[in-house]
């Protein structure tokens, strides 16, 4: 049988961490993790997370996979305010919202989150610190279903209902909005990725299904891909050059998941379970997707790993 130095022309090499800028087909040993390793391709997947404390839909989510966030929520009470902070593995209680709602937008990290909008059509505001929620300026618009990215001092929310609202943009700069370019296709049940000064919203209600992706560029919006299946209630996570968006309703109810490069989308593996109304955040490679409705509120948390080039373990020594 051939070995690996005849197949490749080198050696196994030991490292005490992973190379820097492996190349296809590598493999090695790393001697801190005791485990053989190679570059190669990595398909993409769903796995099951840590459920939800607390099960609801019309909740809002950021940060990571690893460090997620999530907040609001129907049914009421207690999932209006309940927040509550994901480790990678589990999801345990934060401190709850001041204000009760539902269909939320929301952006920024775990220690650093950002809440705005939410039904029924309120204007508040909130940030959060890592374990309590205060009282940021309010949206100039009151409104929910709405979409939003960036960070809690760059902020950014856009479309929403009701329909009066439906393509408003409005930028947060830490403590007050003021007025964004409009999006080109007003909408709602929409879903958000990027940041302010490169932002992505996709899909949503207009006021049927749609599939229009639209970039905003820190001032206005200009058309992207369209998605390849049009959907409302979706999530979205990522950038606008790598974005991620799953779940929505078409109806039927979708687990559908498409990944954007900047240009168009294209399909990639499905959640297990098909649901609308959810939070999603992270990475196209690293995503995130928490709670939803199935015909009723669920606490189902999925893992996203992007498919593409990836160091993986074959195993111990």
């Amino acid at each position: 049988m051939a070995t690996y130095k005849e197949i490749r022309g080198t050696k196994i090499q030991n490292f005490s961490s992973d190379p820097a800028n492996p190349v296809e087909g590598q493999v090695w040993y790393n001697t801190t993790s005791n485990t053989f390793k190679y570059f190669g391709v990595q398909a993409a997947a769903w796995a099951t997370g840590g459920n939800l404390g607390t099960a609801r839909f019309y909740l809002a989510g950021c940060g990571t996979q690893t460090a997620g966030l999530a907040f609001g929520g129907f049914p009421g009470p207690t999932a209006l305010v309940a927040t509550e902070e994901y480790d990678g593995s589990a999801w345990t209680g934060g401190g709850n919202l001041a204000t009760e709602r539902e269909n939320p937008g929301g952006t920024g990290t775990q220690t650093a989150g950002l809440a705005f909008g939410g039904g029924p059509s309120i204007t508040n505001t909130e940030e959060y610190d890592g374990s309590a929620w205060a009282t940021g300026g309010n949206l100039n618009t009151g409104r929910y279903n709405l979409g939003g990215c960036g960070t809690q001092t760059a902020g950014l929310a856009f479309g929403g209902s009701p329909g009066p609202t439906d393509e408003a943009t409005e930028e947060y700069d830490g403590s007050s909005w003021t007025a964004g370019g409009n999006l080109g296709t007003g909408r709602n049940s929409l879903a958000g990725a990027g940041t302010q000064t490169a932002g992505l919203a996709f899909g949503g209600n207009d006021p049927s299904l749609t599939n229009v992706t639209e970039e905003y560029d820190g001032s206005s919006w200009t058309a992207g891909g369209n998605l390849n299946t049009a959907r409302k209630k979706l999530a979205g996570a990522g950038t606008q050059t790598e974005g991620l968006a799953f779940g929505g309703g078409t109806p039927p109810l979708s687990n559908a998941t498409e990944q954007y490069d900047g240009t168009s989308w294209t399909n990639t593996t499905s959640m297990s379970t098909a649901r609308e109304h959810l939070a999603g955040f992270g990475t196209q490679t690293a995503g995130l997707a928490a709670g939803g409705y199935t015909g009723s509120g669920v606490d189902t948390t999925e893992e996203f790993t992007g498919g593409g080039p990836a160091t993986l373990t074959v195993g111990t020594d």
